[in-house]
């Protein structure tokens, strides 16, 4: 049979997000034609800091990606406060992440990384051609049948794979025959961050200069997450707080909000944190839902990938990490040489025996941590049981030795 090198595969991507972005990158790499396709006239992003851990950064890492550019600060430990004062109740030191997995623990401000993710897909240096960005095109059909889509805009395309990367929102998904079962979680979340030079001014130097992910409460609903991201300019929180408190039904995570409502969500805690908030910006609110896995995450020559496939809670920081691993999975299958091994059907049926085992354990690892700090991967606790989510499972994971066994089982 011909080498795919020779043949490159067109394939078409719904959502210039990080997960759609990682996608493109990925398979530019393995010298496919990838067309990445947004709804909106502008393929930026939104939000506050975002773990890579290194079963993430590594494949940022693999793909060319500028981590440097992306102003990353490497976590060094975490920390775990008492929510009234703000003692150090706990302090886990995470070690030498790169001697032990491989690369850094990463984390990055979104924008910053989403920018190079952009640049790798999109401009002429590195491996690959360079990939194609149609804006202005919501997907409103998919026909797994033809592997065609049409968009709002009245056009059409047609490609060999269809990745959909189009959040937990996703289109595709019902599509394909897939219907969410979700709940309302029974928390909320406020995001902020908080310049290093404001931080600076308030005495706060310490939270930029620990390197690590701090925490208050966890052990129920209540929960601050603080780390500093963009080289230490920016200190970023993640809030979670009861859904009652008020009520939230508006859906989205980018719901504006004041620093008065920060506080006023959370009257009993640590005075140094509340100080941080009088000041903090770019606040809003995220409602949380809690998602089932999905029965299929693949139909002809479409899959899904990221929060399409399996959104989480945040509350293992896995979320992106997820997100890069289905990526490198993808590029991994769909090597140059693949069409030597197998179709594009039995491809993307291996990428889901690869990748939907192990995202649905992050999954329910992550319901379960959202009230329980003692689930979180890499904290050591008395509490550890057999059968918990460990650092060595999620930062160890090699996924091309698990691609291999299953090969040795497929073909």
């Amino acid at each position: 049979m011909p080498s795919a090198t020779n043949h490159p595969l067109n394939i078409a991507i719904i959502g210039a997000g990080l997960g759609g972005l990682a996608a493109a990158v990925a398979l530019r790499r393995e010298h496919h034609n990838v067309t990445v396709y947004e709804r909106y006239d502008f393929a930026g992003e939104v939000g506050a800091s975002l773990s890579a851990a290194p079963n993430g950064s590594k494949f940022l890492e693999r793909w060319g990606v500028d981590i440097q550019a992306a102003k990353p600060v490497i976590l060094r430990k975490l920390i775990m406060h008492d929510w009234a004062t703000g003692e150090t109740q706990n302090e886990y030191p995470l070690g030498d992440y790169r001697a032990k997995f491989g690369t850094e623990y990463n984390n990055f401000h979104r924008i910053d990384i989403h920018t190079q993710l952009l640049k790798s897909a999109f401009e002429t240096p590195g491996e690959g051609p360079p990939c194609t960005l149609q804006v202005n095109h919501k997907a409103i059909a998919i026909n797994a049948s033809a592997g065609s889509i049409t968009f709002e805009n009245g056009h059409h395309a047609t490609a060999d794979i269809i990745v959909a990367a189009d959040g937990i929102r996703s289109l595709t998904r019902q599509q394909l025959g897939i219907t969410p079962n979700y709940t309302l979680s029974t928390s909320c979340c406020y995001r902020c961050i908080i310049s290093a030079e404001k931080l600076r001014a308030l005495g706060l130097d310490d939270y930029i200069d620990n390197e690590a992910i701090e925490y208050w409460g966890g052990f129920g609903i209540n929960k601050i997450v603080m780390s500093p991201c963009s080289n230490g300019d920016v200190v970023s929180c993640y809030c979670f707080y009861p859904s009652e408190y008020n009520n939230l039904r508006e859906d989205g995570w980018s719901i504006a909000a004041s620093p008065e409502q920060l506080l006023d969500t959370f009257p009993d805690l640590d005075p140094r944190m509340r100080k941080l908030f009088a000041e903090a910006e770019d606040i809003k609110m995220w409602r949380l839902y809690r998602h089932d896995p999905y029965p299929y995450w693949t139909k002809g020559p479409v899959c899904l990938l990221g929060d399409a496939a399996h959104p989480m809670m945040p509350d293992q920081s896995q979320g992106s990490c997820m997100a890069f691993e289905d990526a490198g999975a993808l590029g991994l299958v769909f090597h140059r040489g693949f069409r030597d091994e197998y179709t594009v059907e039995a491809g993307l049926e291996l990428y889901e025996k690869l990748r939907k085992p192990r995202a649905t354990r992050v999954q329910e690892a992550s319901f379960r941590a959202r009230e329980d700090l003692n689930e979180r991967i890499g904290w050591s606790s008395k509490t550890d049981r057999p059968g918990k989510l460990t650092v060595e499972e999620v930062c160890g994971y090699d996924m091309e030795g698990h691609l291999r066994e299953l090969l040795a089982g497929v073909v």
